[in-house]
């Protein structure tokens, strides 16, 4: 992996994904000690060095100041968890839908964490949570050009042994000091970032598995306070809904 050596730590981030990986993937990462948003900061990035294929890239930060969650929320970001934006040049998929992509990589994710024997469930669309508490969140982007399917874009942020707001949980909270070295855990999110592209080749067994690990059985509407039944994921990776006969399907 190039750039390893730009900033302390990436080399052992290197270290952990090949000992799990035997991909044909060579990962360009950098590791900031601090920045606003790894998103901005790939972004410039691939601006300047398109993203080559079989050559993703990945920017990770130990804190970011100002850290993008879903519809534009700031996610607090503080040292001690795994925050990542990935890019991955796939221009072979027909998925256009940025929905499913995040619900591959939330799936990919919470079967590496079960492997440590945590119970983890997936909030539609794309959080992770142990006990009705956010242990990460993902946010998924596709890049198209000219119609076709250019760049697989994601931002992933991971609470390992840092501090969490109240409606969050941390590895360490869940698990102790078991497992809690940064850099085997961002090793992991790589991981789970490439067998992402694994689910989208088989949405079927994408949306049966998610559907096996959804949060709660109910939905509830936050403009109204109504509560719905949770009937399953659609294959575009829509979340279907029911109340007193009446179906909706709902999208991000």
């Amino acid at each position: 992996m190039k750039n390893q050596k730009l900033y302390t730590g990436v080399g052992l981030i290197s270290k952990y994904h090949k000992l799990n990986n035997s991909s044909k993937r060579s990962w360009r990462l950098i590791l900031k000690p601090i920045c606003a948003s790894t998103e901005i900061e790939l972004s410039s990035w691939i601006e300047k060095k398109p993203v080559k294929e079989n050559q993703p890239k990945a920017i990770f930060a130990s804190c970011q100041r100002f850290g993008q969650g879903q519809s534009g929320r700031i996610w607090q970001a503080p040292k001690g968890g795994v925050w990542v934006s990935a890019a991955i040049k796939r221009e072979d998929l027909f998925e256009k839908n940025s929905q499913l992509y995040g619900l591959a990589v939330a799936l990919a994710l919470a079967e590496r964490i079960e492997q440590i024997g945590v119970n983890v469930k997936i909030k539609w669309p794309n959080d992770l949570l142990v006990d009705g508490q956010k242990l990460a969140g993902i946010l998924p982007r596709l890049f198209f050009r000219g119609g076709k399917l250019r760049l697989l874009r994601v931002g992933v942020g991971l609470n390992v042994f840092n501090n969490v707001p109240k409606e969050g949980i941390s590895l360490k909270q869940i698990v102790g000091k078991k497992k809690m070295n940064i850099n085997f855990w961002s090793s992991e999110v790589l991981l789970a970032i490439e067998r992402s592209l694994d689910f989208l080749e088989d949405k079927n067994l994408l949306c049966s598995q998610v559907e096996e690990r959804l949060w709660s059985k109910k939905y509830i509407e936050k403009e109204t306070g109504n509560q719905w039944d949770i009937k399953g994921i659609d294959s575009i990776g829509r979340l279907i809904i029911f109340n007193e006969g009446k179906e909706k399907i709902l999208s991000t």
